[in-house]
């Protein structure tokens, strides 16, 4: 049973880290594991897909510095 450090390390890789080769690389190697893992946190994975776009959306002042980096996810 995955705990939820385990889901938090992933969710942060696959969200924020992770280039698409680099998913991809990972999908070949161990596609049960990422199959399991994407299909079993699905709705945080939107979650925070959502996030990304709505804050790459906003208007920043110039004196803020143009980046989302998430504190907590999960």
């Amino acid at each position: 049973m995955e705990n939820n450090q385990d889901k938090r390390n992933f969710l942060n890789w696959y969200c924020w880290y992770a280039t698409q080769d680099e998913i991809e690389k990972a999908k070949q190697t161990n596609r049960g594991t990422i199959n399991r893992l994407m299909n079993k946190y699905s709705y945080e994975i939107e979650k925070i897909k959502a996030s990304k776009r709505y804050y790459g959306c906003l208007p920043l002042p110039k004196d803020i510095i143009q980046e989302f980096h998430p504190l907590n996810c999960g």
